[in-house]
């Protein structure tokens, strides 16, 4: 564990070191990260305080902005005065011999030498860490690394792939690797149960392990809990009238998107309040937009004048399955040719639906490729969102393990387009000024601050424990979310352009052989080589593909079939290290 003190000058990085302290304590416990804001008590002699806290501190975090240098008083540069106590903190850190970081944001430069006192100089010989906004839970993650000592991506893979491992594969017997693959080349060649994306999915697994995903700043999660069910009683058409005043309070704090991850079939006494709500959002120029669970003689299921009133109808369902991966329906196109009626928006077309996160995202219109069968999203200012395969629905979806088994408007005939997700930590979505309680922002006493959710993108769901829960997977951990976590990280991938998609199978051909072929090549040149050098190439040159697959699938999107690929290097590399040994042995 390590205990960290977080200095910053409060005209420079305030706000950046509120958020640095939430999201270190939230990782390294409340009581290892100090700050002075609410780390000094009154009454409390603060030179003592800090003096005390440099000394049993591991890691001093100087946080640098544009002006951290340049702050300057009637007497001249902060800095340079005797009084100065981001002066004091960093002089006493380097007098400690403590573990110094710069932290540099808001795109700050690294100060010179010549640019700070003499008690000061070898903080410019420290290396520096930048937190950029533009990918500030990567960078996090990056400084949490480093703070914690962790090894290096290198030496993930290598604690992944260790000798011991290796040697048992090389035990293995020939036989038994050639039925192996006897039986994954069946499965590719007939693919009756989608196993190939299931062992293609697992890629993401590596991938997840070691980088985790950027994160849009203007998603925002708002969920309720048993506090709003005691005092409202169960989710419902009694809540409509708290929905509206929520409505009014995002809109005032200037969110661009509002959107309610839940139904709203049955009729109730606050309807024409809600609809009113969702109106004055649209003249202000926010967009609403609302579930939908069901069709009814091919149309929407909502409560009369919602469909009319709302941006869009959005289809609720989340969370299936293929393998590890999480997949959702970002949208359908129904097999009955349902109709919207009396609503132009681009929601529920003549015969399609998409997802609520696609809406939330600026999907506008939807092109269908007969020919190619495949689906392209255009969003606004005809970009496109989205371009990917439409597949079939299946009758037992239970048996596929493609899509969720509770969901009413996929009906076998339709076909849908489907999102493998690439998921941020859960915690990212549970965080300060990211996860906000729906008591706490739309009760009577909430609400927000004029601005606060400038441009952002607002997702309401249900939070309460054991309600539209979702078991998945992300790296080795197993994590439960909720329906609304969930859509947020459709949203994510959707307004970043990442998409998952798995490498044409030609590609995927040529590279198994690619492997084979280096499989036997490491086994018959050249001569002489002993088993220790050989396996030290094997082990190199399988940590080099599990480098490929995990910079494919982190920059790109693109899934490898790793198990074809390893098993037909490893394949070649037995095989032909028994022919050698037959060719040897004496007559």
């Amino acid at each position: 564990m390590s205990r960290i003190f977080i200095s910053y000058r409060r005209a420079d990085s305030l706000a950046y070191a509120g958020r640095l302290h939430d999201h270190l304590s939230q990782h390294f416990g409340a009581g290892e990260v100090f700050m002075d804001i609410n780390g000094i008590g009154p009454g409390e002699d603060f030179v003592s305080v800090l003096d005390s806290r440099v000394a049993s501190s591991d890691v001093l975090i100087a946080l640098i902005g544009p002006v951290w240098a340049s702050v300057a008083d009637d007497k001249g540069r902060r800095i340079d005065q005797q009084d100065d106590f981001v002066r004091y903190e960093i002089a006493r850190a380097l007098a400690l011999g403590k573990r110094l970081i710069p932290v540099l944001v808001g795109g700050a430069a690294m100060p010179r030498t010549e640019e700070l006192p003499p008690s000061l100089a070898g903080l410019a010989r420290c290396q520096a860490h930048v937190v950029d906004d533009r990918r500030f839970a990567y960078d996090l993650d990056a400084l949490i690394r480093a703070i914690e000592h962790r090894p290096s991506l290198l030496g993930q893979f290598l604690e992944l792939a260790n000798a011991e491992r290796w040697r048992r594969w090389r035990q293995a017997s020939t036989g038994g690797v050639a039925l192996l693959m006897l039986f994954l080349g069946w499965v590719q060649l007939f693919d009756v149960f989608g196993l190939d994306a299931r062992i293609e999915s697992y890629t993401m697994a590596l991938g997840d392990l070691v980088a985790s995903v950027p994160v849009s700043e203007r998603i925002v999660v708002i969920s309720f809990d048993e506090r709003s069910e005691a005092r409202l009683g169960p989710p419902g058409v009694a809540w409509r009238s708290e929905h509206a005043r929520l409505i009014d309070r995002l809109v005032s704090a200037g969110a661009k998107v509002i959107v309610f991850d839940l139904f709203f079939e049955r009729p109730g006494p606050a309807d024409a309040e809600f609809v009113a709500a969702i109106e004055r959002a649209r003249q202000q120029g926010s967009q609403v937009v609302v579930g939908v669970r069901q069709m009814l003689d091919g149309r929407a299921a909502v409560f009369p004048g919602l469909e009319k009133a709302a941006s869009g109808l959005g289809l609720l369902c989340i969370g299936g399955r293929v393998g590890y991966a999480s997949v959702a329906p970002l949208a359908v196109i129904k097999s009955t040719g349902a109709t919207a009626g009396g609503n132009d928006s681009p929601v529920v077309g003549d015969n399609s639906l998409m997802a609520l996160s696609l809406l939330a995202s600026g999907g506008r219109t939807l092109a269908v490729d007969e020919t190619r069968r495949t689906l392209t999203v255009v969003g606004e200012q005809g970009r496109i969102l989205w371009q990917g395969s439409l597949a079939l629905v299946k009758e037992q979806f239970e048996a596929s393990g493609e899509l969720s088994d509770d969901c009413p408007l996929l009906v076998a005939g339709d076909r849908v387009a489907e999102l493998m997700i690439r998921m941020a930590p859960v915690s990212i979505w549970r965080a300060a000024l990211r996860r906000y309680d729906y008591e706490q922002v739309g009760g009577p006493d909430g609400g927000f601050a004029p601005g606060q959710l400038a441009g952002r993108i607002v997702l309401i769901g249900d939070g309460r424990p054991g309600k539209d829960d979702f078991r998945t997977r992300r790296g080795l951990q197993r994590e439960v979310r909720h329906g609304v976590e969930l859509h947020a990280d459709v949203v994510n991938n959707l307004i970043q352009g990442i998409q998952v998609r798995r490498l044409e199978t030609v590609s995927q051909f040529l590279l198994l052989l690619l492997l084979a072929a280096a499989g036997g090549w490491l086994r018959v040149w050249p001569p002489g080589t002993s088993a220790l050098v050989r396996g030290t190439l094997v082990v190199s040159l399988l940590l080099a593909y599990l480098g490929l697959t995990v910079v494919l699938y982190t920059s790109y999107g693109l899934l490898l079939n790793t198990a074809y690929h390893v098993c037909a290097f490893l394949l070649a590399y037995f095989l032909l290290g028994r022919l050698v040994a037959q060719s040897v042995r004496p007559a």
